[in-house]
C-alpha cells in the first residue's frame, strides 16, 4: 500500500496540486468570501487551476461521467470545504449542467458562510422532514451554484445521516443535477464520510502539503475503503508554488 500510495500522491502533485494566493478582498458585494477564488476572481492564475482539477475530474471517468462526489480530508484543518467550494463554483460556470453543493458536514459547517448564506434550514432539516427539497431547488444561491446548507445543528448527526436517507434524497437529487459535490466531515475523526462516501460515484481526499504525514492519508484512504467508499484521488492542497512574473506583478502577499 505505501508505495501505491507514494504514486498516487506523485500523481495528485502534478494534476491536483494548488498554490498559495493572495486574496483580494474578504467578501465581495454578494457575500460571497474571498478564499472562493472560482466565484470571486474566476479569471485569476487559482482559478485556473480549479479548471485544471475540473478538467482531471472528467477525465477520471470519460465512459460515465462521475455525479455524485463526497469531498473529505483525513483529519482536521486541511481545507477540505474551501476545495470543495471552490470545485463546486467551476462545476457550476458549465451552464449547460446543473451543479449542486450540499454540505454535509453536520459536525462543523463552513459552506454557508463562505457564500454568504443562512445556515438554516438546509441538510438535516430536509432529512428530518422539517425542510422540503423544492425549497432548495427553486433558483441557485449563487451564480449558476445551488447550494443546500447543513440546516440546523444536529446532536448527533450519524444518527440523522442514515444509509436508507441518504440514498433516497440522492437518487432524488440525480434525477435534477449534473454534478452533485458533497462536503463531509473528515474520514478518520468519524463516520459521516464513510457512509455518505459509500453512497457515491468517488470520494475525493484533500491532503494538506507539509502538514499532513503520510501514514494519515494511507489511513484516511484504508478507512473510506473499509466503508465501501470508492476513493478515486487526493487533492493536493497548501502547496507552495510561485509563479515570480505572475505573482510579482500582481499579488504581494500569499495566505
Amino acid at each position: 500500500m505505501g508505495d501505491n500510495l507514494l504514486e498516487i500522491l506523485k500523481e495528485a502533485y502534478k494534476k491536483f496540486s494548488l498554490p498559495n494566493y493572495i486574496i483580494k478582498e474578504e467578501k465581495n458585494n454578494e457575500g460571497v468570501d474571498g478564499h472562493v477564488v472560482s466565484y470571486v476572481d474566476r479569471n485569476s492564475y487559482v482559478a485556473e487551476q480549479f479548471k485544471i482539477l475540473r478538467t482531471n475530474l472528467y477525465s477520471l471517468s470519460p465512459e460515465k461521467p462521475l455525479q455524485t462526489i463526497a469531498i473529505t480530508s483525513s483529519q482536521l484543518e486541511e481545507g477540505k470545504t474551501l476545495i470543495v467550494s471552490n470545485i463546486a463554483a467551476t462545476l457550476a460556470q458549465d451552464t449547460e449542467k446543473k451543479t449542486l453543493l450540499v454540505d454535509a458536514d453536520l459536525r462543523k459547517p463552513k459552506v454557508h458562510s463562505l457564500f454568504g448564506l443562512a445556515q438554516k434550514p438546509g441538510l438535516e432539516d430536509i432529512l428530518q422532514g422539517n425542510a422540503t427539497l423544492e425549497l432548495f431547488l427553486r433558483k441557485p444561491a449563487i451564480g449558476n451554484l445551488y447550494i443546500i446548507p447543513s440546516g440546523t445543528t444536529a446532536i448527533n448527526p450519524s444518527d440523522i445521516l442514515s444509509p436508507t436517507k441518504i440514498k433516497a434524497l440522492l437518487e432524488q437529487l440525480k434525477a435534477k443535477f449534473d454534478f452533485i459535490i458533497l462536503d463531509t466531515p473528515p474520514a478518520l475523526n468519524v463516520s459521516d464520510a464513510g457512509i455518505i462516501g459509500a453512497l457515491c460515484d468517488a470520494v475525493f481526499l484533500v491532503v494538506r502539503s507539509g502538514v499532513t504525514p503520510k501514514n494519515i492519508v494511507e489511513e484516511g484512504f484504508n478507512a473510506l475503503k473499509d466503508a465501501h467508499a470508492k476513493p478515486k484521488a487526493c487533492i493536493l492542497n497548501d502547496v507552495l508554488f510561485t509563479p515570480l512574473n505572475y505573482y510579482q506583478t500582481k499579488y504581494k502577499k500569499y495566505y
